[in-house]
Formats: structure tokens, C-alpha cells, sequence
């Protein structure tokens, strides 16, 4: 099933003593249900800083999620807890090696929309920079 959403996007980002630094976003995408197995996607704009880019969250379990953007930057991240992830992170005028670790994964996903929470930490160049977290709500349009 494929449906017009309204997604809230917070992502919460801290590096070792600062404050954690919060940005909200709320933007239309789309959701589809394929038995259970959910993805999420939405188009970057200005504001994000990274217009064009398609940002794409696949749910197949509870205990996993896949982070793919495509367009002038790549990624994909793999959120599985416990499990440390290493991927390229492409920026367009060169490559880091990033680490993801997800701490907690929570999903609360059905046809009526609902609520994706990813608390993980980023490792840059095998270094551990900062504690992050995903909080998604999704709403159909009606």
C-alpha cells in the first residue's frame, strides 16, 4: 500500500560535553506498507541544505532500519542495535568513513501512520564524534 504522509523529522545531534542541538522538519513524503516491511521517503529541499537529495528510511523488522539518500550526496546507513555499521559517506567533493551504532530502535508503524525512534552514535574515521537520535512521526493525508 502507498500513501501521502505528513512527516515530522527531529533529529537531535551531540558531541561529547555540548548541549544537544535539536532541528525539526516537517515535510510531505510517502509511505509504503509491504506486508509489514515499511519505508519512508521524503525530497530534501533548501532548507535541509541538501536540495534534490531523496531520503529514503526502509523498515523491514522492528530491529532494523536502512537510511538510504540518493541524489548529489549518497549514503546508507544501517541501524541495527548493537551492531556497528561502517559505510562511505559520499559528500560530493570527497568521502569519510562513518561508523553507526544504534543504541535503541523503536517502531510503532501500521496504515494509520505512527512513530519511527533511532537513538545511535557516529564514529568518523573510527573515532566516536557524537550521539544522535531520529524521531519520525508519520501521518496520512487524508
Amino acid at each position: 500500500m502507498k500513501q501521502e504522509v505528513l512527516i515530522t523529522l527531529r533529529g537531535t545531534q551531540q558531541y561529547e560535553k555540548d548541549k544537544p542541538e535539536t532541528v525539526e522538519l516537517m515535510t510531505r513524503g510517502i509511505m509504503l506498507d509491504r506486508n509489514g516491511k515499511y519505508s519512508i521517503s521524503y525530497t530534501e529541499t533548501e532548507l535541509t541544505g541538501t536540495p534534490g537529495v531523496v531520503t529514503t528510511f526502509f523498515i523491514p523488522n522492528s530491529q532494523r532500519v536502512i537510511l538510504s539518500r540518493e541524489g548529489p550526496i549518497q549514503s546508507r546507513m544501517v541501524f541495527s542495535e548493537g551492531v556497528k555499521d561502517e559505510s562511505l559517506y559520499d559528500l560530493g567533493f570527497g568521502s569519510l568513513l562513518v561508523g553507526i551504532c544504534a543504541r535503541k530502535i523503536d517502531v510503532d508503524l501500521s496504515e494509520q501512520g505512527g512513530r519511527l525512534r533511532i537513538d545511535y552514535t557516529v564514529e568518523i574515521e573510527q573515532s566516536v564524534t557524537s550521539r544522535n537520535s531520529y524521531e519520525i512521526l508519520v501521518k496520512p493525508i487524508k
